[in-house]
């Protein structure tokens, strides 16, 4: 409640206007004439958006900067949106575990951020740092996070004599349909093969699902949606607002046992307002994340009662049984020609459904 009891039996008083947002900041002048001067210096250069800057016209400003100075395109791993697939311009995810991002980003001596922040790690470790670029590059903000990042973007077009007819658009390859036995890879080459245009995916497989966004890069156009910080469980009630938000489109769910425990109750909602939502729930029963935080502690194995805390079981989660009860259908696939048909099958149904992954 945002006001007081007795407003439900007052006589009506005056009802105030609802005050216009004002409008987002611009960058300064300087600001957007240092990054045009980072892009033609010809140093290996990413461009990191975030916000506007990853769908509509931001993404496709974006896109004709890069094509025309080589610089890579960039997202967080968390963000709110980004447009993909065929007909947008290609953004590279920053890896979730530590090693692989810096990895990823080695190769930069210059990072311009729109909308972003520096890069970092999710969670600080003993003798780890937790900057994801190298030491040698220099990161200049181009738009500060709340200011307008598709307006810096135009502007930066601008000073660099970029009309946006030259905007890279990914071309239409999906990967083939797999088969046999349930592989990381098979699964995400099963999601790019049968992923329908204009779906809106919810992401929060961060175990499991990290070659979905590879795989689905040639499929037709779609929305992808994330966890927007380091908690989990937002992948089901963040489904339910997509399908909600567009009923016509069909929404493709991601999640685990571990995160999908924390908002479950969602499925009831998806049966009771019959929302077309492809729920997959991998279940590994266990928190891999945090095992593989426990082992950067410098604190060797973890006991039991460590142990203990990361496991998912005792007993196993029957996700079927669980979908069953609160009114979603659901089935366990045990292999990807399975996994295969299921999805498509989701996809097909005009309400929600439910497909269990063992792992």
């Amino acid at each position: 409640m945002i006001v007081p009891a007795d407003v439900a039996w007052s006589e009506n008083g005056a009802v105030a206007a609802i005050p216009a947002l004002p409008a987002a900041p611009l960058p300064s002048s300087e600001s957007v004439e240092r990054a045009a001067a980072m892009l033609r210096s010809g140093l290996r250069t990413a461009i990191l958006l975030t916000g506007s800057a990853l769908h509509g016209r931001g993404l496709r400003t974006a896109g004709c900067i890069a094509a025309g100075t080589t610089a890579k395109l960039l997202a967080p791993y968390p963000f709110t949106r980004m447009e993909r697939g065929v007909g947008s311009p290609p953004v590279e995810r920053i890896q979730y575990v530590l090693e692989q991002a810096v990895e990823q980003l080695k190769e930069f001596r210059q990072l311009i951020l729109v909308g972003a922040q520096a890069p970092i790690s999710y969670f600080a470790s003993p003798g780890k740092n937790s900057v994801l670029t190298s030491p040698e590059c220099e990161i200049h903000t181009l738009a500060r996070p709340g200011e307008d990042a598709a307006g810096a973007l135009d502007a930066l077009a601008a000073a660099l004599s970029y009309n946006g007819s030259n905007v890279p658009a990914g071309k239409a390859e999906r990967p083939p349909l797999p088969d046999g036995d349930i592989t990381l890879p098979g699964l995400a080459a099963a999601v790019g093969a049968t992923l329908p245009e204009n779906a809106i995916v919810v992401d929060e497989s961060m175990t499991s699902g990290r070659g979905m966004m590879a795989a689905t890069i040639g499929a037709p156009p779609h929305d992808w949606l994330t966890n927007t910080g380091g908690s989990i469980g937002i992948a089901l009630p963040l489904a339910v607002g997509a399908a909600v938000a567009c009923p016509k489109r069909p929404v493709l769910c991601l999640s685990a046992d571990g995160s999908g425990l924390y908002t479950a109750q969602a499925l009831w909602t998806m049966a009771r307002e019959g929302l077309k939502v492809t729920t997959v729930i991998f279940a590994n029963r266990v928190y891999n994340v945090l095992k593989r935080e426990f082992s950067y502690l410098g604190v060797g194995d973890p006991g039991p009662i460590v142990r203990n805390l990361f496991e998912i079981g005792r007993p196993d989660l029957d996700w079927v049984l669980l979908a069953k009860g609160l009114g979603v259908p659901g089935t366990r696939v045990a292999s990807l020609n399975e996994f295969a048909k299921a999805l498509r099958e989701g996809f097909e149904s005009q309400g929600p459904t439910v497909i269990e992954v063992p792992l």
